[in-house]
């Protein structure tokens, strides 16, 4: 019975590194020290490594591809990290694939097995309102694919995370709020699964908390991340007997949808209900609300060098870039009431 042969798994897993760096280092690619190629060389040497030529051949045809996965492209937010990924990936002689999983999990999942079969380098992800393919990502990151997730994140993976700290500019909204005098803030929060969702709910939680208001749990709704989701949000907000004077929503889109719903209902904006999102969308400066903007050219910028320096480098730290925020107050939170 013969013993299986030595694969370039196995090297990178007995050196800690990366597929894709040992790959390059036994084709004497010029992307890694001569220092990591002498180690890989003497690995392969110690392990009767034997070139697998029909892999060798696949993998020339990889031709400088990453692919990039985000939920939608229906509001300018994705759109806008994208041009910051491709302006710097570009440059660098790089294609970029992209793909849109339609806030579904299973199209995730079947973008980025997508991508796999392209032999894509690397690949930059934020994912769907689910968050459920933590055991696909695992697999890659495992497998030594350099993966960067931006925005939405997935916390518990190993993985380089570029986003800004959404309980921090959570908090700066809702203590906004107070200081003009609201006292019951309702809060219309994303899905339960999203890093977003929680992040940006306990902001909401510590400003309540830091100003004695108490914590009404009938004044928090899960209604997730879409527009059309708003109406769910005012309906039975507006059914309490003790209605809040102001909502604090997890983004833009359920904001715009809540200032909607209330002039449906001949109720004005702030005055009263006042309202406030976070994202910073176009549409919401026209209808002067007051949101969190996030640096999205810049978060795709970060996330592009960031991807490739893993993909040249397998010593590259895993980290959280944390970017800033601005929180930018218009009409639709107008101090109305005495504090």
């Amino acid at each position: 019975m013969t013993s299986p042969k030595t694969t370039i798994k196995d090297i990178a897993k007995a050196l800690g590194l990366s597929f894709a760096t040992v790959s390059r280092s036994l084709n004497n690619s010029h992307e890694v020290s001569e220092e990591t190629r002498m180690r890989v060389l003497s690995k392969a040497r110690e392990l009767s490594y034997k070139p697998n030529i029909h892999a060798r051949n696949l993998l020339k045809r990889r031709n400088n591809m990453v692919g990039v996965v985000v939920p939608e492209f229906t509001t300018f937010f994705f759109p806008e990290i994208i041009i910051g990924i491709q302006e710097v990936l570009n440059a660098e002689g790089y294609q970029v694939l992209i793909c849109q999983s339609n806030e579904s999990a299973t199209l995730e999942r079947r973008n980025i097995e997508m991508l796999e079969s392209s032999m894509v380098e690397g690949l930059i992800v934020s994912v769907t309102k689910d968050a459920q393919n933590t055991d696909l990502y695992n697999r890659i990151i495992g497998e030594g694919t350099p993966v960067v997730f931006v925005n939405r994140v997935l916390p518990e993976l190993h993985a380089t995370q570029v986003v800004i700290d959404d309980r921090k500019w959570a908090f700066k909204v809702v203590d906004h709020l107070v200081r003009c005098g609201y006292r019951n803030i309702a809060h219309l929060a994303g899905n339960e699964h999203l890093s977003i969702t929680k992040e940006r709910l306990q902001g909401y939680l510590d400003a309540l908390s830091l100003h004695g208001i108490p914590i009404k749990e009938k004044y928090i709704m899960h209604v997730g991340v879409q527009q059309d989701r708003a109406k769910v949000g005012i309906d039975y907000l507006l059914s309490l007997k003790e209605r809040p004077d102001a909502i604090f929503t997890v983004n833009d889109p359920i904001a715009v949808g809540c200032m909607l719903e209330l002039r449906k209902r001949g109720l004005r904006v702030p005055q009263d209900v006042a309202v406030a999102g976070f994202s910073e969308s176009p549409i919401g400066r026209i209808m002067e609300l007051t949101s969190v903007s996030q640096p999205t050219f810049e978060m795709g910028r970060v996330a592009a060098h960031r991807l490739l320096r893993q993909m040249t480098d397998a010593t590259t730290p895993i980290e959280t870039i944390v970017l800033d925020g601005k929180l930018n107050v218009r009409g639709s939170t107008l101090p109305t009431k005495k504090g």
